[in-house]
């Protein structure tokens, strides 16, 4: 399995519609018999809305000016990324990672399960919810959420994890159609301790969906593959 890492910036944006072509990208390449990728991205602000959404989960009108909104694939509701958020897509065979063809449910577990496991890096109190309040959540509030969509076998999309609140983050949003707090596993926005948890999201995501695959090296640098060179873990374990 192979690993890109994207960050938007001023002068190097990278936004969804962005990461939505990309990983249409891999998932032809993984159809005619390439290996699967993990697609990490730091995204401009954007509100995805999935295909259950009703249209008073955006409480504010004159959001579209300010926030991109794109109706997309996945299941799901409403929700925000943007800076401060890591949003992980595991492009890849449904039956190689979980062992089923059609398991999407388990592949949302095994999504969740990464979350929680980092999470509890981070916290006393984790817990995985079921339901309407589907995610990860800790004492303050929901971090983690899933959403995927199957095609041809393929898995697209994943797993949106809350690293640090920045002034744009889930404004003017009903997430998930809940209202409930949005909680997040960094207390400030601190690059070094946000490129660490990327590491552990990638790190939790391979021993979930890739056991057999070289986990990546915890010495790789973030700002070496932030320009989205794609990178074989298995020549570069450590």
């Amino acid at each position: 399995m192979k690993i890109e890492i994207y960050r938007h910036s001023e002068t190097q944006p990278w936004t969804y519609s962005q990461l939505d072509i990309r990983q249409r990208e891999l998932a032809q390449n993984i159809s005619q018999g390439e290996e699967a990728t993990l697609l990490l991205s730091e995204l401009a602000p954007v509100i995805t809305r999935g295909r259950r959404t009703p249209s008073t989960d955006l409480l504010t009108p004159s959001l579209r000016g300010h926030t991109e909104v794109l109706d997309i694939d996945r299941g799901g509701l409403a929700t925000y990324h943007g800076p401060g958020q890591w949003v992980a897509f595991p492009i890849h065979r449904l039956e190689d990672s979980v062992g089923d063809s059609r398991g999407v449910h388990k592949v949302i577990c095994k999504l969740l399960g990464a979350a929680a496991e980092v999470g509890r890096l981070y916290c006393e109190t984790v817990e995985i919810r079921s339901g309407a309040e589907l995610g990860v959540w800790n004492a303050q509030g929901k971090f983690a959420a899933a959403g995927v969509h199957i095609e041809n076998g393929i898995l697209l999309h994943g797993i949106a994890i809350n690293g640090f609140r920045t002034p744009e983050s889930f404004a003017g949003l009903r997430p998930c159609g809940l209202d409930l707090p949005v909680s997040y596993l960094l207390n400030e926005a601190d690059e070094y301790r946000f490129s660490q948890l990327g590491t552990q999201i990638i790190d939790a995501l391979f021993r979930a969906l890739a056991p057999n695959h070289s986990k990546p090296a915890r010495n790789a640098s973030f700002a070496a593959v932030e320009s989205g060179k794609s990178h074989d873990l298995q020549q570069s374990c450590s």
